[in-house]
């Protein structure tokens, strides 16, 4: 009996000093990649714009083994979100055009994922950008590629 007792009290304990550590992790991540194209705003935007062209340069759409459900949510002139949903978790994605110099734009892309408190929720949340920033990379590169190839 002292035994299982101590079991359970020391299963809280380690529970609660998880907590504990876990709190001190943000409740938001957002995970950035970007690139620049030698191509305007306006040749870049289709590309982002219309989902229908994301298999061409986006490695998530390539890979039919992958259910990504993609919706719409806002654009402005420099600015494109959309709300993704793979399985049972939602974020948000955002793609930022600048153009610094004459003839250059960069594309910015960043995922933006909200944290429950549950610590294994946070914990996970620490290998994200290694999960995703090299898909992003990779998908940018696929993008700059056939922005310049297509002018």
């Amino acid at each position: 009996m002292r035994l299982i007792k101590l079991l359970l009290i020391s299963i809280v304990f380690f529970f609660l000093l998880l907590t504990a550590f876990t709190s001190l992790i943000p409740s938001s991540v957002r995970i950035s990649r970007a690139v620049d194209i030698l191509g305007s705003k306006e040749q870049v935007l289709p590309y982002l714009q219309e989902e229908q062209r994301w298999p061409e340069w986006n490695r998530w759409f390539q890979d039919s083994a992958i259910k990504i459900e993609v919706q719409f949510r806002e654009q402005t002139d420099s600015s494109l979100q959309y709300q993704w949903a793979a399985g049972d978790r939602q974020f948000t994605s955002n793609y930022m055009l600048y153009e610094v110099r004459e003839g250059t734009t960069t594309v910015q892309w960043y995922f933006e994922f909200e944290l429950a408190w549950y610590p294994w929720e946070k914990l996970g949340s620490i290998v994200y950008d290694k999960q995703m920033g090299p898909v992003m990379e990779e998908s940018l590169g696929n993008l700059r590629k056939l922005v310049e190839s297509n002018p």
